[in-house]
């Protein structure tokens, strides 16, 4: 488990789950980016086939926030992985569905359910 201010790193194996903490709208552009980036080297490795962003803890957050979620489910998308969004509150899912950001990856009531998906595409029972 790696801890930055702005992300939450979790891996078990082939799933990696990031969890954005605090308010998406409070960060400096370039700890974003910075942090981002270290996201993004973690996705890098050989063994993740699976990303999973847990938006539990966010009321809100920013374009630049959204896209740097964007570029690390795009970074998946890349190496023939997967990823998904899990928790998002009622206001948040809005603008994911706004955005058509579920089409292209799907959203889960749950972690559990998150993981369970990701589980089913790495072909292993939950």
């Amino acid at each position: 488990m790696q801890h930055l201010r702005i992300f939450n790193i979790e891996q078990d194996g082939a799933i990696v789950i990031v969890t954005p903490q605090g308010e998406g709208s409070a960060f400096r552009y370039q700890d974003l980016h910075l942090e981002a980036n270290t996201v993004r080297g973690v996705l890098m490795k050989p063994e993740v086939k699976f990303l999973i962003i847990d938006l539990e803890q966010l009321e809100y957050f920013g374009s630049e926030f959204i896209g740097s979620l964007v570029s690390m489910l795009r970074e998946m998308r890349v190496r023939a992985g997967k990823g998904c969004f899990c928790s998002a509150r009622p206001q948040m899912l809005q603008v994911l569905q706004n955005m058509s950001l579920c089409r292209l990856w799907p959203h889960y009531d749950s972690r559990e359910a998150a993981v369970a998906a990701a589980n089913e595409f790495l072909g292993k029972s939950s």
